[in-house]
């Protein structure tokens, strides 16, 4: 009797279609995942600026406790003597240290931008009772969180003015200042990078 002869086993690879399809799925997962990694590395940056901002503001404070003023003109840079005195976190000081006052070393924020601290007035009577923390690289899209986060429900009482434009002393404040979401926006759109100004009563 004759056997019939075995049928040939046959593999058969993915298609064209099913590997395209099976990229496109894995594509839009590493998408998700990018998103919500920056999304997580943007709100760390935003809360270490945060601290940074208000570390030094009560460093500051604390520095001249004994004094309503900083006893210095209006725009004077305070950032070498800030500096020298521990007053910036240690994570904020670049390896070469303070500088000098004639050329202080770049004090960076979370961005790797530089900080600064200069005095300035309250009112236009008044000398030396305030000062002006700026950082100069914030990216506009951090710069929005920044400014509601320092500006919000939990601000500092003696921030008077909090903004990308310069500071201009007036001749009456109202503080603490408070920034809305959609005040932040406005601002936050000049370019990538914004100078944000910070300024806070000596005294908070």
């Amino acid at each position: 009797m004759k056997s019939l002869p075995a049928r040939a086993s046959r593999k058969q690879g993915f298609t064209l279609t099913e590997i395209a399809i099976v990229l496109g799925i894995i594509g839009l997962i590493l998408g998700a995942i990018w998103v919500a990694a920056s999304a997580v590395y943007n709100n760390q940056k935003v809360g270490k600026g945060t601290t940074q901002m208000l570390n030094i503001v009560q460093g500051i404070r604390s520095l001249y406790s004994t004094s309503s003023t900083t006893g210095l003109a209006d725009a004077t840079d305070m950032t070498f003597s800030i500096c020298s005195a521990g007053v910036f976190p240690s994570d904020m000081i670049p390896s070469a240290g303070c500088g000098t006052s004639a050329a202080p070393g770049t004090i960076n924020d979370p961005w790797n931008g530089s900080t600064t601290v200069a005095s300035t007035s309250v009112a236009v009577a008044a000398t030396g009772d305030a000062f002006i923390v700026k950082m100069a690289g914030v990216p506009t899209s951090a710069c929005t969180a920044l400014m509601t986060s320092l500006g919000g429900t939990g601000r500092d009482p003696g921030l008077i003015y909090l903004g990308v434009p310069a500071y201009a002393v007036a001749s009456a404040t109202a503080f603490p200042v408070t920034v809305s979401a959609a005040t932040a926006a406005a601002q936050c759109t000049s370019a990538a990078t914004v100078a944000l100004t910070a300024v806070f009563k000596v005294k908070g």
